[in-house]
């Protein structure tokens, strides 16, 4: 004779199916985590921690001098139809305006930019900028994808030296 099974004799399973579940749910988003790291996001960690004290004296040096940067970004208004400019690239001119602490434009630099891609390695792009007066210096810029970029600018003049990062947005 069969023995009935009592009231509630499955409650013990609910909680094992709740914690097969939550590994399930782990398992996932470890190895999400794991695929997506890039990896190290520091270059040269080790030698820039050395550097530490100088970087820090650099940076004193430069807020002394005051020099404010502006940067933005044109596309081109000549550019070709939105298919075309999707195989080719967002064409445009990058345009910083540096000065000097009371204002009036800087002159004589040599400026160049780094336009970085903050959500994705690998689509870094470097821009030489020329003078184009009254502290403007502008470059062509061709981004392979649209949305914000990180703008790091680099200027010198002798051994002044000067670093900004801005953003920007590239439609």
């Amino acid at each position: 004779m069969r023995r009935a099974r009592a009231d509630g004799w499955w409650y013990p399973w609910i909680f094992v199916f709740g914690m097969l579940v939550v590994i399930a749910v782990n398992i996932v988003l470890i190895t999400s985590a794991i695929d997506t790291f890039p990896g190290l996001d520091t270059e040269d960690a080790y030698q820039k921690g050395l550097a530490y004290n100088q970087t820090i004296a650099a940076a004193r040096a430069q807020e002394a001098r005051g020099w404010q940067a502006d940067v933005r970004y044109a596309p081109r208004a000549d550019a070709a139809s939105a298919a075309g400019r999707e195989a080719a690239g967002h064409e445009g001119e990058l345009v910083v305006t540096l000065r000097d602490k009371a204002g009036e434009p800087l002159y004589g630099l040599d400026v160049d930019a780094a336009l970085i891609r903050p959500t994705r390695s690998g689509l870094d792009t470097r821009v030489s900028l020329q003078p184009a007066g009254n502290g403007e210096y502008r470059g062509e810029a061709i981004l392979p994808l649209p949305g914000q970029w990180d703008v790091r600018v680099f200027a010198r003049r002798g051994n002044e030296d000067f670093q900004a990062t801005r953003r920007i947005m590239v439609l």
